[in-house]
C-alpha cells in the first residue's frame, strides 16, 4: 500500500515524520523549555499522542533471540500512544501532586536546571505505571510498544531496516568515556550537566528523522522503556495472538528500546539492542538509563 494511502488512513498529515505540524510542536517544545514555562510544556506533551490504528503486525523476529521467536501475527486494538518519552516536567508535576520519590540526581523535587524536556530516567517500573495511572493512562504493553515502533511494514528500526547512527541519541556519537556501573552512568550523568561533551540524554523529539513511520519519537536512544509485561525468556510460542499482555513469571519487567548510553560502546550491541523486536529487562530499578512512555485503550 503507497505511503499517502496508509496516512490518509491513519489522519496523518505527511510521509516524512519531523515535517509541517510536527515539527511546530517541536519548536513549541523547546519554546516553553526555554522560557521555563513547565506546566505549560507538560500539558502539551500530555496532549501528545499518536493514534494507532487496529489490525495485525508482525511481532517477534524469524532469527533473533529465543525470547523473539517465533515471530507472530498479532492483533492489537486501536491505541494511542504518547509521542514523546514522559520528561522531567511532566514527572515534576507528578511529585508535586503525589510527593512521591525524587529520580537520584535531582535536588529533592527539582530536577536539574534546563532539563525540562529531557525524559525523566532513573524511575522504577512502579514508579512509570503509578504515573501513567496518574495522568488516566497506562504502560503500554510490549505488543503495542513494538507495533508503535516497526510500523506498517515491520521495520528492524523505526525508520526501517537500516542503521543511522545518527538517527538517534544512543551515546555512540562520542566515544571518550563508558561508565561499566550504574553508578558510574549516575557519575557521567552529573558531570554531564556541566560538560555536554559526554554522553547525555537530550530534549524528547530531537531526531525527527529517527521517528517511526507513525510519527513516534525516541524509540531508539534516550531512555530505555518500561512496558507492562512481566519478561520471559519463553518467547512467542504461546502467546495470546490478540492483545498479548506477558503475565510471567513475575521476577521482572520487560523493557524496549536502547538508551543514551551504553556500558560497553560498541556500536554492533547497540544496534543490537535498538531492534524494534529486541527484548530486555531490568536487574536494578535506579538505573539513569531507564524511563517511559504512556498509553491509553480506544474505546
Amino acid at each position: 500500500m503507497a505511503c499517502l494511502v496508509i496516512l490518509a488512513v491513519l489522519g496523518i498529515t505527511s510521509c516524512k515524520p519531523g515535517g509541517g505540524e510536527l515539527q511546530a510542536e517541536i519548536d513549541q517544545l523547546r519554546q516553553l523549555a526555554a522560557k521555563g514555562e513547565m506546566a505549560e510544556l507538560a500539558d502539551l506533551l500530555d496532549r501528545s499522542m499518536v493514534k494507532i490504528p487496529a489490525g495485525d503486525f508482525k511481532m517477534g523476529s524469524q532469527s533473533g533471540y529465543e525470547d523473539e521467536q517465533p515471530q507472530r501475527q498479532i492483533f492489537l486494538d486501536a491505541f494511542q500512544i504518547d509521542r514523546y518519552e514522559v520528561t522531567n516536567a511532566q514527572y515534576w508535576r507528578f511529585l508535586l501532586a503525589t510527593q512521591g520519590r525524587a529520580p537520584q540526581n535531582w535536588l529533592e523535587a527539582d530536577f536539574p536546571a534546563g532539563q525540562g524536556d529531557w525524559p525523566v530516567t532513573g524511575i522504577s517500573w512502579s514508579e512509570a505505571s503509578a504515573y501513567c495511572q496518574w495522568a488516566g493512562k497506562r504502560l503500554p504493553s510490549e505488543a503495542e510498544w513494538e507495533k508503535a515502533c516497526r510500523g506498517w511494514d515491520a521495520n528492524t528500526y523505526p525508520w526501517g531496516d537500516n542503521w543511522e547512527l545518527d538517527w538517534a541519541n544512543t551515546g555512540l556519537q562520542v566515544t571518550e568515556f563508558w561508565p561499566a556501573t550504574v553508578e558510574g552512568i549516575w557519575e557521567l550523568l552529573e558531570v554531564s550537566s556541566t560538560n555536554q561533551d559526554y554522553p547525555h540524554p537530550e530534549p524528547v523529539g530531537s531526531y525527527p528523522q529517527g521517528a517511526s513511520a507513525y510519527g513516534v519519537m525516541d524509540m531508539v536512544g534516550n531512555a530505555s522503556e518500561w512496558v507492562q509485561d512481566w519478561y520471559s525468556w519463553q518467547g512467542y510460542q504461546d502467546i495470546e495472538q490478540r492483545n498479548p499482555v506477558g503475565s510471567g513469571p513475575p521476577w521482572n519487567h520487560s523493557l524496549r528500546g536502547s538508551g543514551w548510553v551504553d556500558k560497553e560502546g560498541e556500536q554492533h550491541l547497540v544496534e543490537d539492542l535498538s531492534r524494534c523486536a529486541k527484548r530486555n529487562s531490568a536487574h536494578t530499578s535506579n538505573d539513569p538509563r531507564l524511563g517511559f512512555r504512556c498509553a491509553m485503550s480506544i474505546k
